[in-house]
């Protein structure tokens, strides 16, 4: 029905009435019946369309989000005994982008990869069911060095794998696998097993790692602001690479893959534009293992995908630090929507390499399971940045370790900095925990800016030991919230002391 429904009909006829009466009042000359029905359906028209609803915020960013679309062209791969899987599938995609793009259609059976696939434009590499796609997992397969950034900061290191660097309009899709294989060799640089087996890794990933010694190196790299094509970690180094990394694309879509076992983030859109993430299964257990990581990129949609991950489920970054802040680029206009969160550290993550800033952030109708904080804003004094315009509602968890609800300025490995993130403008509503072994609600401000205008309605955590902390705080509210059963205040006190959770 043109009307939408009988409810609005008196309010459609009341503006018809009184747009026709003044044009009737306007017009002075004798008008033509055909003349008259035209000008009677454009006024139908227009009081039809200033009664619609107004789209969501959502649905303006998800209609606004550039899609991928392939020319009908088909190439085809299948599984050859005794015969280079690698050159194989480069070729294919090399030729097909080459002659004006299509489907690189890749048959069920396994397919072994000693290195790098790098995507390339209008194409769309196509895993039917079936397809099992295993890279080797040793360091050196991934050299030559690419252009990449590792937890925030520019290098030249190993390179993922699957990369695209400045291309457009590109696909990983169908029901096929990806195992990059992590536990072969490249997992365990960071990772102490026997802490981990212990139990202690609940607080982050303690003892001595074998990647240590070149992340030190790189953070001072990045600190000192030594230029890029100076950074290179090459043969000999142990920085883990991502799995699938796409560099300055736009129009890019990963869907319904399923990918296995990552040496580091799994997907990693950096300095992209137009990213959909969609029906995606992540099983991968190795430190640092998250699920996707939106980088210094705008217009994302991250919908229906299954994360089961030995880090952060979905984190939202922008660069760390003094290295971060030169590049300036913030992430932006975000949704994350009906995906089902079961990873091992944490849920929804903003930071803790945000320096660029991040803004306009939606999430909705996500379910989380045990994790060790469910909804998590970090950062330290090195960063600076922001954080702001974060919006999330229809969320139900299982259970936090560490706290349901953290704004955290005070995240481990300050080296010293003395720049401090904003936190403001964020609403949270229609969320559920059952249980947090420690807080329900955990802000940890500043005095130099503290968190700001933060309005919680309708959350509600059944068990909690402490239900709220706050402090260093400005304009922030409950309202009609719980915790143990009791009504949390609309503004509660402040702690007079800092408290910490090291539950990260």
């Amino acid at each position: 029905m043109i009307l939408g429904s009988q409810e609005r009909l008196p309010s459609l006829l009341s503006l018809l009435g009184a747009k026709l009466g003044s044009h009737l009042i306007n017009t002075t000359l004798p008008m033509k019946p055909a003349l008259f029905t035209l000008a009677f359906s454009a006024l139908l028209l227009s009081c039809v369309q200033q009664l619609a609803p107004e789209p969501s915020p959502i649905d303006q960013i998800v209609a606004g989000i550039a899609q991928t679309s392939f020319p009908d062209r088909t190439i085809s791969v299948k599984p050859e005994a005794d015969v280079p899987t690698l050159p194989r599938l480069q070729q294919a995609i090399d030729s097909c982008s080459l002659l004006g793009g299509g489907v690189v259609n890749v048959a069920a059976g396994e397919y072994l990869l000693n290195g790098p696939l790098h995507l390339k434009s209008n194409v769309n590499l196509y895993l039917q069911e079936g397809a099992y796609l295993r890279f080797s997992g040793k360091a050196d397969d991934f050299l030559p060095v690419v252009l990449t950034r590792f937890e925030g900061t520019e290098l030249y290191g190993r390179s993922p794998m699957f990369y695209a660097y400045h291309q457009q309009n590109i696909a990983i899709t169908g029901r096929g696998t990806i195992d990059a294989q992590a536990g072969v060799e490249m997992g365990w640089w960071g990772w102490d097993p026997a802490a981990h087996e212990s139990g202690n890794a609940l607080h982050g990933t303690p003892g001595e790692l074998p990647e240590k010694p070149f992340v030190a190196r790189l953070r001072q790299m990045g600190e000192e602001l030594t230029p890029v094509t100076l950074r290179v970690f090459a043969e000999g180094t142990k920085l883990r690479p991502t799995c699938i990394e796409t560099l300055g694309c736009s129009r890019v879509l990963i869907e319904g893959v399923t990918i296995k076992d990552s040496p580091f983030w799994t997907i990693h859109p950096l300095y992209c534009d137009n990213v959909i993430v969609r029906g995606v299964t992540i099983d991968s257990h190795f430190p640092n293992n998250d699920g996707c990581d939106p980088e210094s990129s705008s217009n994302v949609l991250i919908e229906d995908c299954l994360f089961r991950c030995g880090d952060d489920a979905v984190a939202i970054k922008s660069g760390r630090d003094a290295d971060g802040r030169r590049v300036g680029r913030p992430s932006e206009r975000i949704v994350i929507r009906r995906c089902d969160f079961q990873s091992e550290c944490n849920g929804l993550c903003i930071g803790s390499e945000m320096s660029g800033g991040v803004q306009g952030v939606w999430m909705d109708s996500i379910r989380i399971g045990t994790v060790k904080n469910a909804l998590y804003f970090k950062s330290n004094k090195d960063r600076g940045g922001f954080i702001r315009d974060v919006h999330v509602s229809n969320v139900t968890i299982e259970k936090a370790y560490g706290a349901i609800l953290r704004f955290e300025t005070n995240y481990f490995g300050y080296r010293g900095g003395n720049f401090q993130a904003q936190y403001e403008n964020f609403d949270i509503l229609h969320v559920t925990a059952e249980e947090a072994e420690g807080y329900a609600i955990f802000y940890d401000g500043n005095d130099e800016k503290p968190i700001r205008n933060v309005q919680v309605t309708d959350f509600h955590v059944a068990k909690a030991p402490h239900p709220w902390y706050l402090y260093r705080t400005a304009d922030c509210s409950f309202i009609n919230c719980s915790v143990n059963g009791e009504p949390v205040p609309e503004h509660p006190a402040e702690s007079a002391e800092r408290q910490t959770c090291d539950v990260w």
